[in-house]
């Protein structure tokens, strides 16, 4: 039986799962991290192309089913452990891993954050996620879905929606659409903490203008500063302005930019 706490809706169908794996373009210099496996239909059509497919899975009621998967292909290694609880270094054979998995909606936040965190080892991820969470990433500015998840992973990693889920596609059908979506990695900028909570800080009151979010924060006098710096009208809002202008902003009030 699946796991409401879990949010879990396994991926049956074939040609479904096939496709998935030819948009993560998955050859066999592939080190493959699938994350919920189930009950591993997704983890063949990986391993039909990847070199190596670790399927970490937390829920050992399908413990059956993948020591068979695990057995019948030598290529896939089944690890019974939560995710979030693993280190994505101890998985890595040389370069860096691709993810792939039709992840736990409950989890989301969690494992993007994880994944953002541990990039120097991931090369992309490939992910199932609630349609909801998919536009987040991608929204531009100026739009209403446009927040701090979209400016932090924006920031990190060239992120798209590869294409939709319909519900009636999962067992069982969840009450929401889903889609399929890519995070490519880049090099560049760390994640780093301080700027991560920089964002979120400038996002806490959506609809307010910027200087609401960041009273308190700062004081009005470097606030001020920064509004000079960046050209700034008073009634700027957090959802007009480029990821690339939080870094900015981060930067001068860190005392990291301009002077």
């Amino acid at each position: 039986m699946l796991k409401k706490w879990l949010g879990q809706h396994l991926l049956k169908e074939k040609n479904l799962l096939h496709k998935m794996v030819r948009l993560a373009q998955i050859s066999g210099d592939d080190v493959v991290v699938e994350i919920g496996p189930g009950q591993g239909d997704l983890t063949g059509c990986i391993a039909a192309k990847a070199g190596f497919v670790w399927a970490v899975e937390v829920d050992r009621q399908f413990r059956d089913a993948l020591e068979t998967l695990e057995r019948r292909l030598p290529n896939v290694r089944v690890v019974f452990s939560d995710i979030l609880r693993i280190k994505l270094a101890a998985f890595r054979q040389g370069a860096a891993i691709t993810v792939m998995g039709n992840i736990p909606y409950s989890l989301t936040g969690e494992i993007l954050f994880k994944l953002l965190f541990e990039k120097a080892v991931v090369r992309a991820a490939y992910l199932t996620v609630q349609r909801e969470v998919a536009e987040r990433l991608v929204s531009p500015s100026h739009s209403r879905s446009y927040g701090a998840l979209s400016v932090i992973f924006q920031l990190h990693a060239t992120v798209k929606v590869l294409f939709l889920v319909k519900p009636a596609l999962f067992i069982p059908p969840p009450k929401v659409e889903s889609a399929f979506i890519s995070l490519v990695f880049r090099d560049g900028l760390e994640a780093d903490q301080g700027l991560i909570a920089f964002i979120k800080r400038c996002f806490r009151y959506k609809r307010k203008y910027l200087r609401h979010c960041l009273q308190g924060g700062f004081p009005p006098g470097e606030i001020d500063s920064l509004y000079g710096s960046m050209g700034f009208s008073p009634s700027v809002r957090a959802e007009e302005i480029e990821p690339e202008g939080f870094v900015a902003m981060y930067r001068f009030l860190e005392g990291r930019g301009g002077a």
